[in-house]
Formats: structure tokens, sequence, C-alpha cells
């Protein structure tokens, strides 16, 4: 009896280690391959995204944008990011511009496709009601979660460009706010013509892969962010007929911008 107790017991705790999270290392390809995005996903929770120039970190809980700035690694916290620019678009007088005509759009799931031998659900977007040719956008998500922490990492961009978005609106778009609806569900495998995987698999990455460099505070983004503004005026001013950017809208440093989502 005792020793049949011991063989279940190795047996429950074989299954629960089977089961247990592993890092995984995803690769897409943008824009007809102009582009290569690769996405990390820890077993303890960190991400890390790089797609071309910008860098992205989930670490402990919080979200960074990492840059180069003269050699030198920084990392800045999205709230800190987004709160520094806030503050200086409020201190030139600069105001939200709302997109006209913005309509709701919806998700919905019309089917199944295999991308890079995943299985995901096929997700239209598209506005409510009769949507106009053009006006949809068409993802694929699979749902398996050992794959959930990738698409983690490709929500991180969604998600910064969403909180750019409404800055400069004023508004949540209702395009964007589906799409990271659906993004929430799983692992990306492919956004229209714009984002498809090429390969996932799982296997060890470095910890230093998901090394945090030295992060900058509000206060200090602020004063840099303005320093770079108040030089490009000059230099536009010295420009004589050139027109000078407008205070605040020079945020530096700053990420390399997210890939724009076309209409299908």
């Amino acid at each position: 009896m005792i020793r049949n107790c011991f063989v279940v017991a190795a047996l429950l705790l074989a299954a629960a280690c089977s089961k247990a999270p592993e890092d995984v290392t995803a690769h897409y390809t943008v824009a007809g391959g102009r582009m290569t995005v690769t996405a990390k996903a820890a077993a303890n929770g960190d991400i890390r995204l790089d797609a071309g120039q910008q860098t992205l970190l989930h670490k402990n809980g919080v979200d960074y944008i990492v840059i180069d700035e003269n050699g030198e690694r920084l990392a800045i916290s999205f709230a800190d990011f987004i709160a520094a620019n806030e503050q200086l678009m409020k201190e030139s007088g600069s105001k939200p511009q709302p997109r006209p005509n913005d309509p709701e759009y919806e998700a919905t799931e019309v089917g199944e496709e295999k991308v890079a031998d995943q299985k995901g659900a096929i997700w239209r977007v598209q506005p409510k009601g009769n949507a106009a040719p053009g006006e949809t956008l068409q993802l694929v998500v699979s749902g398996d979660p050992a794959f959930s922490g990738i698409g983690k990492a490709v929500l991180l961009q969604s998600s910064l460009r969403n909180a750019g978005m409404k800055q400069l609106t004023g508004q949540e778009s209702s395009i964007e706010k589906q799409i990271a609806a659906v993004l929430g569900k799983g692992m990306l495998l492919r956004m229209g013509d714009v984002m498809t995987l090429q390969d996932v698999a799982k296997g060890p990455i470095p910890a230093a892969d998901f090394a945090l460099p030295k992060v900058l505070d509000k206060a200090t983004l602020v004063k840099r962010m303005t320093e770079a503004r108040d030089k490009a005026l000059a230099a536009a001013k010295a420009q004589g007929g050139a027109t000078p950017p407008a205070p605040g809208a020079v945020p530096v440093p700053a990420p390399a911008p997210a890939p724009a989502v076309p209409a299908q």
C-alpha cells in the first residue's frame, strides 16, 4: 500500500513538472520581411520584445521602453514615458486632436488557420454593422497556454501604441482597443499582412536577455526631453525659414515607432 502511494506521488510530481512553464522564443516577419520582430518569454514571467531599434521589457510587473542614448543603455517605464509626454504637452498648451468619424469596431471569431505549424483562431476586427471594403483586419491567435508569454510580449507593443494614440487624440481608438482584446487571448500567429509568425520554440533563454539597465525616473526624463526640445527649437530658428517643432512635440529619448496597422 505504501509502495503504491509512492508510485502515485511520483507520477503526480512528474505530471506537474511536465506542465511547468518554459522559456519560449518566437520570431516574426513584419511588412513582407522588411523587419524582424523577436519575442522572448521567460518561465518566471519576464518578457522582451525586439522590433527594429525598439526594445520593450516586462520586468517585475513593470513595462519598460529600453533605448540607447549616446552609447548608454537606459530604461523608462511606460507610465513615466506617457506621463512625461503629457506634462510637456500641457506646458506647451498642446491639446489632443480627436479623430473625426472614428467608428465603433467589434471582433468576431470566424474560423481557424495554421501558421508556422501552430493552429489558431481567426478573428475579424471590423466596424459594427455593415463593414465597408478595406475596413477590416484579420488576426490569427493561438490559445495554447504554453505560448501565452509570447502573446503578452506582442501585447506590450500594442499597449504602448494605444497609449500614444490616446494621448494625441484624447480618446481610445476603437480598433486598437479591439486589436488589444484579441491579442490578449494568446500568441499572435498573424496580423493581416503586417506581421506573421515564422517560428516558435521552447528552450532556455539567458537571464541577461531580461536584465534591466539604468532606469530614468520621470523628472530626469522630463529634463532630457525639455533640453532636446529647446535644442531643436534653437536649430530650427537658426535655419531661418524652417518651421520650429511645437513645444512638447519632441519626446526624446523615444522608442522607434511600432509597425502601423493598415486597413485590410
